[in-house]
């Protein structure tokens, strides 16, 4: 089993994912890890088309920390998604585990009190407290839209939404 890309980003799977990521770390199917996602029905359908020929699981947390488990025991390639950082916090906290690093695409300023960080990026106080959380548990948290760029760490990212 490998778990080689466990990935936050809000649009969960599109372009990216499916062209620069795939490219460069391998992957047999897609596993999303989302409460809002799995209660989704027109997004579900959405994402499988966008998943094109690479099987794809959609579940809540709860049912995302099981799924994890048989993928540890599996000989494929996985990549894990949730659509926020409050997604692998909560992933964690119920006993999941994707791996040592968390990779940090696409998180939009749509919501709620957040600040552009730069790079498709926009951070808020919920963030910072699910991604501090996250490295207390020893996950590594790196910020990285597309594999060509270098990746930014957590520490330099949260001077950064500090200063803000």
């Amino acid at each position: 089993m490998a778990i080689t890309l466990a990935r936050v980003d809000d649009r969960v799977i599109h372009g990216q994912t499916m062209t620069r990521w795939v490219a460069k770390k391998p992957v047999d199917s897609i596993i999303v890890i989302s409460d809002k996602v799995a209660a989704d029905e027109l997004r579900k359908k959405v994402l499988k088309a966008a998943a094109a020929n690479l099987k794809l699981g959609i579940y809540n947390v709860e049912q995302g920390v099981k799924a994890l488990e048989k993928v540890h025991a599996s000989s494929k390639n996985f990549y894990i998604i949730s659509d926020s950082t409050t997604g692998f916090a909560d992933i964690v906290r119920a006993g999941g585990n994707f791996g040592p690093v968390l990779n940090i695409g696409n998180l939009n300023g749509a919501r709620p009190d957040t600040k552009p960080m730069g790079n498709a990026v926009c951070l808020n106080d919920d963030d910072v407290v699910a991604l501090d959380y996250l490295e207390e548990q020893g996950v590594k948290v790196e910020f990285q839209l597309i594999p060509d760029n270098s990746p930014v760490t957590w520490p330099a990212m949260k001077a950064k939404y500090q200063s803000a």
